[in-house]
Order: C-alpha cells, then structure tokens, then sequence
C-alpha cells in the first residue's frame, strides 16, 4: 500500500462498504471522504482516527504496512516511512509530514511520531477519542485548543484531552517539528 488515500480506499473495499455507508459510521460526510481517497484534499489527524475506527482499524494500521512482534527500537536517524497528509499535490503543498517511531507495529494504543509542519496557514480544527502529548524539537508552534490558544517553543510540551477540538501549527511562518504522542482507547 502507498499513499494514505489509497490505502483508506484500499480498506473501504476490503470491507465492503460504500463511501455513504463509510460516511455514516465515521461521522465524516461522504464528499470529504470521497475528496480524501482522490488524494485532493489533506485528511487532518481526525479524519484520520474517525476513519480507522469506522473501518474497525487502529490509527497505526493505516500508517504501517508490516507487524512486528515485540520492541520496536527506532535508531536516532532512522525515522521510518513519512506520510505526507497532503500527498504532495501542487494544490496542497507538502505541509505535514508524520513519521512513526513504532514502525511495523500495529495495534499500538499509544502512537508517537516525529511531525514536521512547514505551514502555519492550517485552520482545520481536529477532535477525536483520545489524549495527545506534543513536545517541541525545533523551532515555534500554536496550539488551538477550544477557545484558547497556546504558543510553544522548543523545549515547551501540551498534554490534553484530544476530544475537544484543537489545531497545531507553526508559528509566524516558519516551520516547526514535534513529538506528537497520541493515546486512542481501545473499543
């Protein structure tokens, strides 16, 4: 499997299930959906986690392609499979990038990943089950959490509740990457 949108479809289908009935399970209406698995629109992390439970996966299934058993031990440099939630597409500049540091496990209740944002222009409010923990490597971030807003620079961590709605991005125009640790319940 390549891209996250065709690996969305790729699970649809292997379910049997049409993007209405995908739709209706998730949440998320059928036209965003439909757009996502084009690859001409940026699933947010929501999207994401809405779409992975609705199909009966975990987050990290969507992201990997192998299972290890056991640790996964990730050497300094050698961060694993970038997904590019933009998909690259000249409308959609590569602007998120998430690489996992549990690569080839799935399954994992606990997800943390290296995210570079190269954009401060995302508005996209996300909200889903679970808790996240962000800790900033390099350079600034904004946090909009509900209706208050944080900014974090290096060294400065937010941990919260993932359900109310919230948006990272860099600060004034630069770029910014973090740790992002997110927990999803397990049903």
């Amino acid at each position: 499997m390549g891209l996250i949108n065709d690996k969305i479809k790729q699970f649809r289908e292997q379910k049997n299930l049409s993007i209405d009935e995908l739709a209706e399970r998730s949440g998320i209406g059928a036209e965003v959906i439909s757009t996502v698995e084009k690859g001409d629109e940026a699933p947010s992390s929501s999207v994401i986690i809405k779409l992975s439970r609705a199909l009966g996966l975990r987050v990290d299934t969507l992201l990997e392609v192998d299972n290890i058993s056991g640790p996964v031990l990730t050497k300094a440099g050698e961060v694993h499979n970038s997904t590019n939630f933009s998909n690259g597409k000249a409308s959609h500049p590569d602007f998120v990038n998430y690489s996992s540091l549990t690569h080839g496990k799935n399954n994992c209740s606990i997800n943390p990943f290296i995210v570079e944002i190269k954009s401060n222009d995302n508005k996209i409010m996300s909200s889903h089950e679970g808790e996240e923990l962000i800790y900033v490597l390099e350079g600034n971030a904004e946090v909009v959490y509900g209706n208050q807003t944080y900014s974090l620079e290096k060294g400065d961590s937010l941990y919260f509740d993932s359900v109310v709605s919230h948006c990272v991005k860099a600060k004034n125009g630069g770029s910014v990457k973090l740790l992002a640790v997110l927990y999803s319940p397990i049903d």
